[in-house]
């Protein structure tokens, strides 16, 4: 992966580090289905930061940070087809990494991608197993099932999180709108009135003041595009 696919990609990572509980519950049943569904006594979805595996949901382990240099998973999203180590002991990719050499001794790893809506490979959902063995037609569909599952509810998530965001943007410009901008608007409203009423006179206090009501109101719509910043499109 080049580096600015693996900057994009690590960028999207960062869009799904926080779930509503609510959500988190969803993704706890999800590994527990793929736990049973694939016979194996470890599941986990992970998403894959810069130089971490982040664990979001777990069977079979208390971890929830892993370093991403010895995982299994940073393998498998340099793939799009779901990634399958029959034997971990015996490929030269993972043969001496910690958890395949020491307890608890994996040997049979199994994952499929997690997708984030602009097509990058945030994550996985992934089982693991401490004997070699390997998964029929039936089990592999249903784990890339379950992982699309897994980045629609990540998905979900991410929005309505940006829509609270822009749902707080929208309050400020309204408040702004209301509070801060009627002043100086209805000061030039008044010296307008003023003018056309005189015409013919050059008050030096108008001019000053309809300077200043401008300024102001620069300044106040200054405030509204600078809270709009704050909410990227």
């Amino acid at each position: 992966m080049d580096v600015v696919t693996e900057s994009n990609r690590v960028s999207a990572v960062q869009r799904y580090l926080e779930f509503n509980v609510d959500r988190q519950k969803d993704l706890q049943e999800i590994v527990m289905l793929a736990s049973v569904i694939c016979n194996s006594p470890i599941a986990l979805i992970t998403l894959m930061d810069h130089d971490v595996q982040l664990i979001k949901a777990k069977v079979g382990i208390e971890a929830t940070v892993m370093p991403r240099s010895t995982s299994f998973c940073t393998h498998a999203i340099e793939e799009e087809e779901i990634m399958v180590v029959k034997d971990a002991s015996k490929d030269e990719r993972f043969a001496a990494a910690p958890v395949v050499a020491n307890d608890p001794h994996i040997r049979f790893y199994a994952s499929a991608n997690l997708k984030s809506y602009d097509g990058y490979n945030v994550g996985t959902l992934c089982v693991y197993d401490t004997t070699p063995k390997d998964l029929t037609q039936q089990q592999l569909e249903c784990l890339a099932a379950l992982a699309n599952q897994v980045s629609h509810i990540m998905e979900l998530d991410r929005s309505l999180n940006q829509l609270k965001k822009q749902n707080s943007v929208l309050r400020k410009i309204a408040w702004i709108e209301s509070h801060e901008l009627r002043q100086p608007v209805a000061s030039i409203m008044g010296i307008m009135m003023l003018l056309k009423e005189n015409p013919y006179t050059e008050e030096p206090e108008y001019l000053e003041l309809l300077d200043k009501s401008v300024n102001q109101l620069d300044e106040r719509i200054r405030m509204i595009v600078s809270h709009i910043n704050e909410y990227p499109e």
